[in-house]
């Protein structure tokens, strides 16, 4: 149980560093009610002349591998105004911030999947289907690295 409210502490502070780091470039970022499936915040210029629906993905501070996410994230959305935000929380309140548009992100995750499926296990035998999807910081590539605190995907 208590594993549980440390995972919603670490998603919950991810979220309001990202409302922080969008309120710092004059975007107003709103968090949505919780459990809503398909994202945490909605995002708009002061103008409300662009609005965008955020999904917050955030690795604690004691994890060094990557983020562990639902086998969903995989699932294309077809939404140009739906971004995913991987936050790396780190010691001192600094956060690295990876801002992806869903659909891109989630081709990268299934990719990364499929390559890891389809690799026998050091014994040779095949892998098992598993639930979850995981996207480590050793998978990045460098257009990955380039989203690194790249706000203007965006659009604002």
């Amino acid at each position: 149980m208590a594993m549980k409210g440390k995972n919603n502490i670490t998603g919950v502070t991810g979220e309001y560093f990202v409302c922080a780091e969008l309120g710092y470039r004059n975007i107003l970022a709103i968090p949505t009610p919780k459990n809503n499936p398909l994202f945490d915040l909605l995002a708009t210029d002061l103008e409300a002349e662009r609005i965008v629906a955020i999904q917050v993905k955030t690795m604690s501070k004691n994890n060094k591998q990557g983020w562990r996410l639902g086998k969903g994230i995989t699932v294309r959305k077809n939404n140009p105004n739906l971004f995913t935000i991987l936050v790396n929380l780190k010691e001192g309140g600094v956060c690295d911030y990876y801002v992806y548009q869903y659909d891109e992100l989630s081709e990268k995750i299934e990719k990364t999947y499929q390559i890891y499926i389809s690799t026998k296990k050091k014994d040779g035998n095949a892998r098992k289907e598993v639930d979850f999807r995981w996207f480590n910081l050793n998978d990045f590539t460098l257009e990955d690295h380039n989203k690194k605190n790249d706000w203007s995907v965006l659009g604002f």
